[in-house]
Order: C-alpha cells, then sequence, then structure tokens
C-alpha cells in the first residue's frame, strides 16, 4: 500500500511538473520602454492614448495579468537575442529589425510623425519644400540652420524613410533622450525652447496640449513619407516565438472586430483628422483580413 501510494505521488509530482514545464513554454512577458504606457496598463481602466488603450485590449484578450514591463528596448533586444521569451509593444517596423524579429498584425495607427519647429525660427526655406509645402529631408533642413538643435530618443524608428534621413543629421545637432522619458521629457523641452524642431506624432501633441499648444510653431508634413504609420508587436524570432506572434494575432484579429478600436484612436485626434484614420483603419483592417 505504501508503494503504491509512493508511486501515486511521484507520478503527481511528474505530471505537475511537466504541467510547468508546459506553462514555462507558452509564457511570456510583455515589455514596454515607454513609462505611460507601463504605468497604465492593467492599472487603470480610464483611457488614456492609443498605445496605453489598444494594449489595454490586447492583454484583456489574452488574459494577460502580468505587469507590461518597463524594460529599455536594447535591453529587450539583448533578452531576446539569448532567447527570453520577451515580447516588445508598439514598435513601428524598421528593415534591421524584421531581419532578427518577428512582427505582429498592426495594433494601433497613427498620422506619421510631422516636422515641428519653434514660431520665434524663420520659416523655413522654399528650396527645402516641394511645391505642396511638404518638407524634402529633415538633414537638409539641419544642415541649412546649423546652430539648431533636434530632440530625439536614443533608440526609435520613425519608419524607413525617416530613418535614412536621420542618419545624415550631425550627431552634435541631436539632443538624446531616453526612450523610457522621451514622451514626456521632449514635449517639456521643445515647449521651453531648449529644442528648435522636433519629430512628433499629432496625436502625441494633441493628446498633451490639446487646442492650446503653450508655444506656437509650425508643422510640416514630410514629403515621400507614408500618411499613417502602424505599431506592432515585437516577438523573436524562434519557433516558440513564431507560437507567441500567433496567440497575438488571433487576439489583434478579434481586436479588429470591437467598436472600441476605432474609438482608441480617433478620441486623440482633432475633429478634423478623425474620419479620414477612421477611414484607412477600416480599409487596412479589410485588407489584412483578406490577406489571411
Amino acid at each position: 500500500m505504501v508503494r503504491v501510494r509512493l508511486f501515486i505521488s511521484l507520478l503527481m509530482f511528474a505530471n505537475a511538473n511537466a504541467a510547468d514545464i508546459g506553462d514555462q513554454k507558452t509564457a511570456f512577458a510583455f515589455h514596454a520602454d515607454n513609462a505611460f504606457l507601463t504605468e497604465r496598463v492593467n492599472l487603470s481602466v480610464k483611457p488614456y492614448s492609443t498605445s496605453v488603450d489598444t494594449v489595454q485590449m490586447l492583454v484583456d484578450e489574452l488574459g494577460y495579468k502580468d505587469p507590461v514591463l518597463h524594460v529599455p528596448l536594447v535591453r529587450s533586444f539583448a533578452y531576446m537575442q539569448h532567447g527570453e521569451n520577451i515580447c516588445v509593444l508598439n514598435k513601428i517596423k524598421a528593415p534591421e529589425r524584421e531581419k532578427n524579429h518577428l512582427y505582429s498584425l498592426p495594433l494601433s495607427f497613427f498620422q506619421t510623425q510631422r516636422f515641428y519647429q519653434l514660431a520665434s525660427l524663420p520659416p523655413i526655406d522654399k528650396h527645402l519644400l516641394n511645391k505642396k509645402g511638404q518638407l524634402l529631408s529633415v538633414s537638409k533642413v539641419m544642415k541649412a540652420y546649423p546652430d539648431a538643435f533636434i530632440v530625439m530618443p536614443e533608440e526609435y524608428s520613425f519608419g524607413e524613410r525617416i530613418d535614412e534621413d536621420l542618419k545624415q543629421v550631425s550627431r552634435e545637432q541631436i539632443l538624446r533622450v531616453p526612450n523610457d522619458v522621451y514622451y514626456s521629457r521632449f514635449m517639456d523641452m521643445f515647449a521651453k525652447g531648449k529644442s528648435d524642431f522636433a519629430l512628433i506624432f499629432p496625436a502625441t501633441l494633441y493628446r498633451s496640449f490639446g487646442e492650446n499648444m503653450p508655444i506656437k510653431v509650425r508643422s510640416y508634413s514630410i514629403a515621400d513619407n507614408p500618411d499613417y504609420v502602424s505599431g506592432h508587436v515585437i516577438c523573436p524570432n524562434t519557433p516558440q516565438g513564431a507560437k507567441h506572434i500567433a496567440r497575438i494575432n488571433a487576439a489583434i484579429k478579434h481586436i479588429y472586430s470591437k467598436a472600441e478600436f476605432i474609438d482608441a484612436h480617433t478620441r486623440y485626434l482633432p475633429a478634423q483628422d478623425r474620419q479620414n484614420l477612421k477611414a484607412f483603419i477600416k480599409q487596412k483592417v479589410r485588407e489584412l483580413m483578406l490577406g489571411e
């Protein structure tokens, strides 16, 4: 009888261990380098921003109850390279990153960044603009204003078109701000006139200041830049990472069908911009669902 009980106990222990191992294989941790996001996801049900609201929808859909960890992006990528089950939230696609990582379906959509200039500076010369008044090149503008500064995050992709252009900007003209405090610091620096130029997503600016900017600015769209960009979840390019992406994509597809998904985008834009973004998202979602 004792032997039977011992056998049953060992069998139960083995099965428990097997279950734990199975859980470990399917478990992953969400990282983000945006402090506003990590401070609010799973802690507040109040709408805050497109990034926060769409991530909250995703973690709710997945049943993910753990905190989203606030980790610098460089460190998150290092964890991935060492085989850790890490997935990073809300990142724009970049060719270099796509070589070594897997991307989810779009989780969020944004108007592309605009180039903002302090109104106290002379307007950008017409030879640096196209016929539509769009900026031809950020780097050429910075060369034309050699004493000016642009505030930039340490590790960030603005999309392929802008990333390549920014490589030509003199390092001496770039004020680097850590990713984890970028959204709070660069707004403060720009508003106080410590930086002359900034690349800002319109939704971020509107959420921070609404219709009442504390200082006067000009803004320029950028030539050959898409009107909208999307934020994705990045996971390791491993068999386990592929399983995580499959689960995340299934959750995102369910989110697409909810009215709150559109609301999470349009509530942070001026009224005149909401309808265009709403139409773009609906069209893009239709294309993505048909392509599956």
